[in-house]
């Protein structure tokens, strides 16, 4: 049984995020291909929706959400796709809602302690319209797409093209870039442009900005979906969403040497590619997340806070 419900959205809903298609754009274009309807920052809409769904916003606060709830029957649920430590001002926002979907469980006993209904969620939820293989050939050897705002990215960068890799960076601030010494840099790439990269690129690295259980980009999942290869740090949890559709490094000693293999052994590397695009495929994409979203708010609506695991 397939229920079709009123679903309420708020957030930044109709622009890009540093050049890209916000993740909330998709996950409402989603849930309205699965039937369901979505208003989009429209207040006149709260009495009469079955789930308000918030996305991390400086538009609206704590505040807000108390008068949201005073004004409807519907649960709250806020849903992040950020390292939120970065922005404590949202703890107090995320204490108001009935839960907060999110992905970093590292900080669980903190979220405990202050009461926050946090609840594991991951945001890796990509849009295969955009993010699909394009089977062009391949002109990088070595590809990076982010930012450069992290120690720990630009000592992986430089021990790569130390050992000589033809490496190329796509990224914003091209010219700070450069001023680091980096030879092969290009402007930022996002969305249909990213998974062109993705797809003339032989090997994608990765590190997320922080190492932390349950949180990484989404980036492994919009190289996994082009059928792209990537090597991304580890971080606790991956095996089980990504499973063996990527490789993993932990050391800058294991992130060369798999490099190098897998440079040199184009039918391993291929394997993993295959693997990763099924995996993808069939777990990864916004419509599957959306569904999984959709069972959680009528498990929600069935036992409330126990879905938690914890009385807060």
């Amino acid at each position: 049984m397939q229920n079709k419900y009123k679903i309420l959205m708020f957030g930044n809903l109709d622009g890009l995020s540093y050049g890209q298609i916000r993740d909330e754009v998709f996950i409402g274009e989603a849930l309205e291909k699965l039937g369901h309807t979505v208003y989009r920052n429209d207040e006149s809409k709260l009495a009469e929706v079955d789930l308000i769904l918030a996305f991390k916003s400086n538009s609206f606060n704590s505040q807000y959400v108390r008068d949201w709830k005073s004004a409807t029957k519907a649960p709250v649920f806020i849903w992040t796709f950020d390292n939120m430590d970065r922005f404590q001002w949202f703890y107090e926002t995320a204490k108001e809602c009935d839960m907060w979907l999110g992905e970093e469980i590292g900080r669980d006993d903190k979220f405990k302690q202050e009461k926050i209904p946090f609840y594991r969620f991951p945001n890796h939820a990509v849009n295969p319209d955009i993010f699909y293989p394009r089977q062009l050939p391949p002109e990088y050897d070595v590809t990076f797409t982010g930012t450069g705002y992290f120690p720990e990215r630009t000592e992986m960068l430089r021990a790569i093209e130390d050992e000589g890799f033809d490496l190329h960076i796509f990224g914003n601030s091209e010219a700070s870039w450069k001023e680091q010494g980096f030879k092969n840099v290009h402007g930022p790439a996002f969305d249909n442009q990213l998974a062109e990269v993705v797809s003339k690129s032989k090997i994608v690295v990765g590190i997320s900005n922080t190492f932390l259980a349950g949180y990484w980009s989404i980036r492994p999942v919009q190289v996994m979906l082009c059928k792209g290869f990537m090597i991304d740090r580890y971080q606790p949890l991956m095996e089980q969403e990504l499973k063996d559709g990527i490789e993993y490094w932990s050391t800058h000693e294991e992130l060369i040497q798999k490099i190098r293999y897998y440079l040199d052994n184009t039918i391993a590397r291929l394997d993993v590619e295959q693997r990763g695009y099924e995996i993808a495929t069939q777990n990864l994409t916004n419509l599957q997340r959306c569904k999984e979203l959709i069972i959680l708010f009528e498990r929600y609506k069935q036992i409330g806070d126990k879905i938690l695991g914890r009385s807060i």
